[in-house]
């Protein structure tokens, strides 16, 4: 029964990413071309700019906990929520589409400059604190995110249009909100998760 479940989810969840494909190619482009231009960015600092984001990734790395912090965890867990939570809130209004793919960007360009600069500057150990640490939770926390958005910008043009007014609006914001409540707690699982790979990949490459 419970296997059935979520095979009919599964179901649910594709028939809807292909209704609406378009919105979906569109916020994955958004964040690829965030990833691509953080990666870039990186080359365009100066050496006294490099010079003091190194300073500030060692003292980073230096202060990050080597066991679990519980405090960490709800820091991550935080952060997770309020990025979904703001997403939510931009869907309810109908000129929130530009700043929803905004925040998309803006995470792909953190995501790629993160990556590329902690590479640059820490070489192969670099890379391979950047695979546990960072590169394994964020591949599984960012279908949640392009989820979120998604959903809020499929409601906010749905304001936008008008089309749904009186009991059929009230009905769609229940499904946006009930929806959004899911991916936001699997956005705040893998936040979370992120703090373990970050601990693992830190002691383990003793960085």
């Amino acid at each position: 029964m419970a296997i059935d479940r979520r095979l009919g989810g599964m179901r649910k969840l594709g028939e809807h990413i292909r209704q609406y494909w378009v919105i979906y190619l569109a916020l994955v482009s958004v964040y690829l071309a965030g990833v691509i231009f953080g990666a870039v960015g990186v080359g365009a600092l100066n050496t006294g700019e490099t010079q003091e984001l190194s300073g500030f990734l060692d003292k980073l790395l230096a202060g990050q906990p080597t066991t679990l912090d519980t405090n960490f965890l709800i820091q991550l867990a935080r952060e997770q929520f309020i990025i979904m939570a703001g997403i939510w809130l931009l869907g309810l209004t109908v000129i929130g589409t530009p700043l929803i793919f905004l925040i998309v960007f803006t995470r792909g360009f953190v995501f790629g400059f993160t990556l590329s600069f902690i590479i640059g500057m820490k070489g192969l150990w670099g890379l391979g604190l950047v695979l546990i640490s960072i590169l394994i939770p964020a591949l599984a926390g960012i279908p949640f995110l392009l989820l979120g958005a998604g959903l809020a910008t499929i409601f906010s043009m749905m304001l936008l249009k008008g089309k749904q007014v009186g009991e059929s609006l009230r009905r769609e914001f229940m499904y946006y909100s009930v929806a959004t409540v899911l991916v936001s707690l699997g956005a705040v699982f893998v936040g979370v998760s992120q703090g373990y790979f970050s601990i693992l990949g830190v002691r383990f490459f003793n960085l």
